[in-house]
């Protein structure tokens, strides 16, 4: 199992950084790595979606999350993988004033079977750098399509 938890913060006010991390779809184009995604209807009671993600880091594997929300926070928990046995992670966000969102990025993942722990640090803390800065992006391009 590997667990772990950030704090960033986003040039963007917490109601942008959410519309970002909602625009699932959009992932692609900003967070390496990512190949594709499909959001789904959703699956367990209250939740907002699923989304299912094509991931390609040392090989490509297949995941699809349970996406719930509530004002200030984004959570998730694993339905199903290829790969992984469990993925549980969250954004809480937090106003910190002039235009900027303090984000805590946790997450708890373990996989199925024998991965080597290179893998397991790629999916987890080696990734992080790259999907903060895919996530500004994002922010960002949000940002520019509400103008």
């Amino acid at each position: 199992m590997s667990e772990m938890s950030t704090n960033i913060t986003f040039k963007g006010t917490p109601d942008q950084v959410l519309a970002a991390i909602r625009d699932y779809e959009r992932y692609p184009e900003f967070i390496p790595g990512v190949t594709k995604v499909e959001v789904l209807p959703a699956k367990k009671p209250g939740s907002t979606c699923q989304v299912r993600y094509s991931l390609k880091l040392i090989k490509t594997f297949q995941y699809t999350l349970d996406m719930f929300e509530e004002p200030g926070r984004v959570w998730w928990s694993l339905d199903s993988s290829n790969i992984m046995k469990t993925s549980d992670g969250s954004w809480m966000l937090v106003d910190t004033g002039k235009g900027c969102t303090r984000a805590t990025y946790s997450l708890d993942v373990a996989f199925s079977g024998f991965v080597p722990q290179r893998v397991v640090d790629q999916v987890t803390k080696s990734s992080l750098p790259a999907l903060i800065a895919g996530m500004q992006k994002l922010i960002n391009a949000k940002s520019k399509d509400q103008k």
